[in-house]
């Protein structure tokens, strides 16, 4: 989803991180990352929690779940 997206970016950004620095620390490709936050690609689970961990957050802060009414 693109919200998980923008979440990312925004955290990511906050952090001051390029999308590579972030993929050197969490081991995650910069090109899947750029795809993340574009809304291409959603991320497993091992993706988001090392994103979370590399970016000193909790996995639901990032990528919160989302209600279905």
């Amino acid at each position: 989803m693109i919200i998980h997206g923008n979440r990312l970016r925004e955290t990511r950004m906050l952090k001051g991180l390029s999308q590579f620095r972030l993929s050197l620390k969490s081991e995650v490709a910069p090109d899947l990352i750029s795809k993340m936050e574009r809304g291409i690609v959603q991320p497993c689970p091992a993706w988001k929690k090392r994103l979370a961990e590399a970016l000193g957050v909790t996995e639901d802060d990032l990528f919160p779940k989302t209600e279905v009414k």
